[in-house]
């Protein structure tokens, strides 16, 4: 087993300007998935674009939109689950008052170059 504590963990600033704690990730023994979780400040978004795996997301706390294919839009706040598929364009924005933290679990190695 591995264990580990948010609180003990870098941040890392993505591209988008977005915070990410990478929680359990592929040189932690984790042989199919990586677990992060992010804070979006408010007003901000993440970068509005696809990637060839599937992301899971799961809000934890604020809230705001995921914005699709086709400009489709779906609204988030805590406790919401969301599954974008592989090659579906996603952009998500902060609508809220507060910082925008949701869980995002990919394959592992999908991301390295913002570890």
């Amino acid at each position: 087993m591995y264990k580990t504590r948010a609180d003990e963990v870098e941040p890392k600033i993505t591209p988008s300007g977005a915070k990410v704690w990478w929680l359990i990730a592929e040189e932690d023994g984790a042989p199919n998935f990586e677990m992060r979780y992010f804070e979006i400040e408010p007003g901000a978004a993440t970068g509005g674009h696809p990637h060839f795996f599937e992301h899971q997301v799961f809000v934890v706390r604020g809230e705001g939109k995921i914005i699709g294919n086709n400009d489709e839009e779906i609204q988030i706040r805590p406790e919401d689950a969301v599954l974008i598929p592989s090659r579906e364009k996603h952009k998500i924005v902060n609508t809220g008052d507060c910082h925008l933290g949701f869980i995002c679990s990919i394959p592992k190695g999908k991301e390295n170059e913002i570890k």
